[in-house]
């Protein structure tokens, strides 16, 4: 052979690589495929300054995602409303779960709530009698305290003390008269000092017996105050143990029945089977009548509420060598070669965990600009990233 024929085979074998290795364009350029024929069916790159291109495909930035019905309720799949193929929105019903039982347990959990409703009303209600009836006791007991306090006094046993000291007084000065008469001169007769020394003696004795029975008196009308002023310190109690309100249970036991109730309607909630995001059904994992338990896949979804990718890998130090991040891309896909669309490098990223037998293990991202088109993971096409403008 001659140079030239060597220089030309050479020049092929570095053009063809593998399927997916990415060429960098001179401006006007044609993309070569893996076998190093031309690819008609995509439009020639625009001359616009240098480009790498490859092949690719659209892709999910997120794995397919097993769904199953949440919260920890498990039965009977009533109906099933997508099948494989599907897109699906945020919100979108997939799948249903026979619900009786979980109704039932939402009816029992109200019934209980409304019962824990109306026992808290009655007690308010009696509470508030109660309240009523404490305050008028203890009105009646300070009326009774302020009667004994008007009728205890220690006037009546003063003057009793008062009259019985003069009794004795009166007795004492009898006596001494009494004696006096005996020893005088020429004697007189006694028979009126001893009538006067009589009185005196039994009028010192109902004295006593006055102040005694008044002593008695002024005892009981202590012992009555004493007791009108227990009754005003217990109405008291008792008045202010009811203002702190009715028993804390009533309120426990709506918040129990609350929770009961919000976890009975959450179960509910979850016998609905509804998409998290926007995605593309891959595939319906149990047949409608089908009993499942908490947690078993129902269908299995991929995401693409965040949009796809346009994904190419296995290429080379050399080719990814001028492309960075933010550098505009225009894809072509199969499907729709005659709308180019804009996007923009998001990632290069290194193919650490596959094995290559050469230097092609770097992949490039592409993030899409919003488009019109139905997009899906799997079309192919082909990308030309622009490292100069």
């Amino acid at each position: 052979m001659t140079r030239w024929t060597w220089i030309l085979l050479v020049a092929a074998i570095v053009l063809t690589g593998c399927c997916t290795q990415a060429v960098r364009v001179p401006v006007g350029a044609t993309p070569v495929g893996a076998d190093g024929t031309s690819q008609p069916t995509l439009p020639p790159t625009p001359p616009a300054g240098k480009a790498v291109v490859a092949d690719g495909q659209l892709v999910s930035p997120y794995p397919g995602l097993p769904l199953g019905f949440g919260g920890g309720v498990s039965g009977q799949v009533l109906t099933i409303t997508v099948k494989a193929g599907d897109v699906v929105q945020a919100g979108d019903m997939l799948a249903l779960l026979d619900d009786t039982e979980l109704q039932r347990a939402v009816d029992d959990a109200q019934l209980a709530l409304d019962r824990a409703l109306t026992d808290r009303e009655r007690a308010l209600q009696q509470w508030e009698r109660d309240v009523a009836d404490a305050e008028q006791a203890l009105v009646d007991a300070e009326r009774a305290l302020t009667t004994a306090r008007l009728q205890f006094s220690d006037t009546s046993l003063e003057e009793a003390r008062t009259a019985l000291d003069r009794a004795r007084r009166a007795e004492s000065d009898a006596e001494e008269t009494l004696e006096k008469a005996r020893v005088m001169w020429p004697p007189v007769p006694l028979d009126r000092y001893h009538d006067a020394l009589e009185r005196a003696i039994r009028d010192r004795e109902l004295a006593e017996m006055r102040l005694a029975d008044t002593e008695d008196a002024h005892s009981v009308s202590h012992l009555e105050l004493e007791a009108r002023e227990e009754d005003v310190a217990q109405a008291g109690r008792a008045l202010a143990a009811l203002e702190e309100g009715i028993a804390p249970t009533y309120e426990r036991a709506i918040e129990d029945a609350e929770s009961q109730l919000a976890q009975a309607e959450e179960a509910l909630e979850h016998a609905r089977l509804t998409a998290p995001w926007a995605a593309i059904v891959l595939s319906v994992d149990v047949a409608p009548a089908t009993t499942v338990g908490a947690g078993t896949p129902v269908v299995t979804l991929l995401n693409v509420e965040d949009g796809l990718r346009f994904v190419t890998k296995n290429l080379s130090e050399q080719h990814i060598a001028d492309i960075y991040p933010g550098q505009r891309a225009v894809v072509t896909l199969l499907a729709f070669v005659e709308t180019p669309l804009e996007g923009m490098v998001e990632a290069v990223v290194p193919q650490v965990e596959e094995v290559v037998a050469t230097d092609a293990r770097f992949t490039v991202h592409v993030r899409l600009a919003p488009t019109d088109l139905r997009l899906l993971p799997g079309l192919t096409g082909r990308v030309e990233i622009f490292t100069e403008d």
